[in-house]
């Protein structure tokens, strides 16, 4: 008896395991074709699979040494070459500005992004008519391919939006957020935004942000729209796609976000693509690097953007004041680097976690993109920033009202101003202990983020697509949302009631006037 009540009891304990594990189908769309992109959710694809669930990737960039029938994933990696084919150092150094290229760039890009993923063979059979696939649930990047949305409607699924960085202010919009052009966070407006800024300066931001929201939703969502309809025949408005989103899974740290309102259904997380060993360094570089007393530099202008395209005349000022200091350099250069100092180490790509995490390093000079701003603070090194562009002139600025480095402006740099701020940012140990302190604050958190993440994707499930976390903002006339009417009434009533009244007031003193004229004639009369 005590022997079939046992496994009684296990049999129970497997079946209540079983249930509250129920495995799901996911599929998951990172059409961006930019390794920083990628690698943010690459934890969360491994962790969701880890759960026993069961997933489809479409990405660029494959995760290695993965074989099991329960992860798939279809290789879009012919799309890097549109991207990889601007030049943003050259347009940084013409004065274009985010904006600009967005609209006159940008958008071409990602309609040929968004064409060659749909067109993928793969892809294809995937979402077929006649094919017998189905998914529990759907998430994917939302950044400047609608089109993706589609897939949402064709397996009829809740959707989960991606986001590497900061929300642009299109989708802040469509979902009912609050869009603010000069707020510090807006960082499409790159290097304008500010606290009390100038009216003239607010009023620009003002125009050329809601230009840009307009140009989105009239010129950019219709051609998606259209492109989506080639492949999936009749699919419902993408803004509706966009607005019926259940969660936003977006990569930022509170420290390092200026505040503002936040959406229900945002969840944060950040560095979830820091290794937990970093990986070891090429036998040439760790003896380059360990063979110092001094310690040493690392710069790099990320996996978008090229040292090798900077200007001439800027690569020798850096030369320069590099072979000046009396520390070792190792220097993110994609070619041949005529005159290189003897301390400076370049190569092509470099790993750079493990350069990061080294004991000797002193500084990191980069770009300002956002993984690399996690990095830094994740192993505690001050950065000199020199945003090229989108959200890096955001975050510079940030690192630097942080006290956790510099940012300079790298069209103009002069030899004096780059050797002196390496040299603040070395020699002050105010730097290092803040940006130590940060590393803490960003992680004191009760829970492991990807794990959150992965929990919210089963809860979209659980609760068919969490409804009850849209904002109703997002389906009101942008009129009403503001109280637009209600203040033009306002206005219109006030401005007549003024009106009204000095006109009353006017025709009181003229009859007034009047009066006191005519008793004065009768009495001369």
């Amino acid at each position: 008896m005590k022997h079939h009540l046992c496994n009684l009891l296990f049999i129970l304990c497997v079946l209540y395991i079983a249930k509250q594990s129920k495995c799901y189908k996911i599929l998951a769309i990172v059409p961006t074709p930019s390794y920083s992109h990628q690698m943010s959710y690459q934890r969360l694809w491994l962790e969701l699979h880890k759960r026993g669930h069961e997933v489809v990737l479409v990405t660029w960039h494959p995760i290695p040494n993965i074989k099991s029938p329960n992860f798939t994933q279809i290789d879009i990696s012919q799309s890097y070459g549109s991207i990889s084919s601007l030049d943003f150092v050259q347009m940084r150094f013409k004065g274009k500005r985010w904006l600009d290229i967005v609209e006159e760039e940008m958008f071409t890009v990602t309609e040929v992004v968004a064409e060659l993923l749909l067109n993928s063979t793969e892809l294809r059979k995937l979402y077929a008519p006649e094919s017998n696939a189905t998914f529990d649930v759907y998430l994917t990047e939302f950044l400047c391919t609608p089109s993706t949305y589609a897939f949402a409607h064709r397996f009829n699924v809740p959707m989960i939006g991606l986001s590497s960085f900061g929300l642009i202010a299109i989708n802040e919009h469509a979902l009912g957020g609050f869009v603010l052009p000069s707020h510090e966070y807006t960082w499409e407006m790159e290097d304008n935004t500010g606290t009390n800024l100038p009216f003239l300066k607010r009023l620009r931001n003002f125009v050329n942000m809601w230009h840009n929201v307009y140009y989105i939703y009239h010129k950019l969502i219709p051609k998606q729209q259209t492109l989506a309809e080639k492949y999936f025949g009749p699919v419902p408005p993408l803004q509706d796609l966009l607005k019926n989103v259940s969660l936003l899974f977006v990569n930022q740290a509170d420290v390092m976000t200026p505040a503002r309102p936040k959406l229900a259904n945002v969840i944060t997380f950040t560095s979830s693509h820091i290794d937990k060993t970093p990986k070891p360094l090429p036998k040439d570089l760790h003896a380059f690097l360990n063979d110092t007393t001094n310690g040493f530099i690392y710069f790099s202008l990320g996996s978008n953007v090229r040292s090798a395209s900077l200007p001439l005349e800027i690569q020798r000022l850096f030369c320069d004041v590099f072979a000046k200091l009396p520390y070792k350099v190792v220097w993110k250069f994609e070619e041949e680097l005529p005159g290189k100092p003897d301390n400076v180490y370049i190569g092509k790509w470099l790993p750079q976690q493990t350069i990061l995490a080294h004991p000797n390093i002193k500084l990191y000079i980069y770009q300002g993109g956002l993984q690399s701003s996690e990095e830094a603070v994740h192993y505690g090194v001050p950065v000199l920033g020199f945003a090229i562009f989108g959200d890096q002139f955001y975050q510079v600025a940030r690192m630097e009202a942080l006290g956790i480095g510099k940012c300079l402006e790298i069209t103009t740099l002069k030899k004096d101003e780059l050797e002196n701020a390496i040299t603040e940012l070395i020699t002050n140990k105010q730097y290092k202990e803040r940006i130590l302190y940060i590393r803490n604050v960003v992680q004191d958190i009760p829970y492991d983020q990807v794990e959150n993440l992965a929990w919210w994707t089963e809860y979209v499930v659980r609760t068919k697509g969490a409804p009850h976390l849209r904002s109703s903002l997002a389906f009101q006339p942008w009129y009403q949302r503001c109280d637009m009417d209600i203040v033009a009434f306002l206005t219109i009533t006030s401005f007549l009631i003024v009106f009204t009244t000095f006109r009353l007031i006017a025709k009181i003193v003229v009859y007034i006037y009047k009066k006191i004229k005519l008793t004065e004639k009768q009495k001369i009369s």
